[in-house]
């Protein structure tokens, strides 16, 4: 299948909240006069936290002292010397920052030397071939899971307790309407003879399709039976009264 590309405009990071000014050599010292003609390394991500309105405190925990003969009191400009790596090696671009004070020495602009300086802070959203995502294959087709109870009985007991007529009611207000047909059997654990154990869980299934038949389902939509201790919902050794086992469940019926 061919791969389908499409142009489409995403910003290679986040958009700034300003975008600051290119302002030409002339607008800076001579880099000689610098206290620190090196300059310094700074994350990208560092220099993009500058926001017009930061105090002079502000921007000196962020970016240090400025980089040549400029006090903290009564200067309205201060200036950097900043090298950014180019993603090539060891190479790195020198890159010269200006920040512009108001007269109440809060941030009111920031200017560098070059657009390429500007853009290794603030990256300029451009478009990008993106390949578009390939058609995912349809799931798998799923049954739907097939509607039915589990009504357990106390030991050597066929009536019905409370919570199993609760559970049983339940059952039968979600399948009204349906017009389907419902499967009883009745189990029971392993104790006792087998005789015994077929007989109980007949009597079992017989319990549940009464109190189904007084709530409303027809009685020939019943189809009940009894497997005795065979199929256990809980395998244990012989003779072993397990209530898991001692149950009815009812499970209505494909057509």
């Amino acid at each position: 299948m061919a791969l389908t590309v499409l142009p489409i405009t995403v910003a290679t990071a986040a958009n700034p909240v300003f975008l600051p000014d290119i302002a030409p050599l002339s607008a800076f010292p001579d880099p000689s006069h610098a206290t620190r003609r090196e300059g310094v390394f700074l994350p990208p991500e560092t220099v993009r936290l500058l926001t017009p309105g930061m105090t002079r405190r502000q921007v000196y925990a962020l970016l240090g002292a400025p980089h040549f003969h400029e006090g903290f009191f009564g200067v309205r400009r201060w200036n950097y010397i900043l090298n950014f790596y180019t993603g090539s090696g060891t190479t790195y671009r020198i890159c010269r920052l200006q920040l512009r004070w108001d007269r109440r020495t809060r941030l009111e602009g920031v200017a560098w030397s070059a657009e390429d300086c500007r853009a290794a802070v603030w990256p300029v959203a451009g478009k990008v071939e993106v390949a578009a995502p390939l058609p995912q294959p349809a799931p798998p087709f799923q049954s739907p899971p097939i509607p039915s109870a589990s009504i357990y009985f106390d030991f050597a007991r066929a009536d019905l307790g409370e919570a199993a007529r609760r559970t049983l009611m339940a059952f039968a207000a979600s399948v009204a309407g349906s017009g389907r047909s419902l499967s009883i059997i009745g189990y029971t654990d392993s104790a006792g003879p087998d005789a015994y154990n077929d007989r109980l869980s007949l009597m079992r299934a017989d319990a549940v399709a009464r109190n189904l038949v007084l709530l409303g389902v027809p009685v020939a939509r019943l189809q009940i039976s009894g497997a005795g201790e065979r199929s256990p919902a809980l395998k244990t050794a012989d003779g072993l009264a397990e209530p898991l086992n001692r149950r009815t469940v009812v499970t209505i019926m494909s057509n």
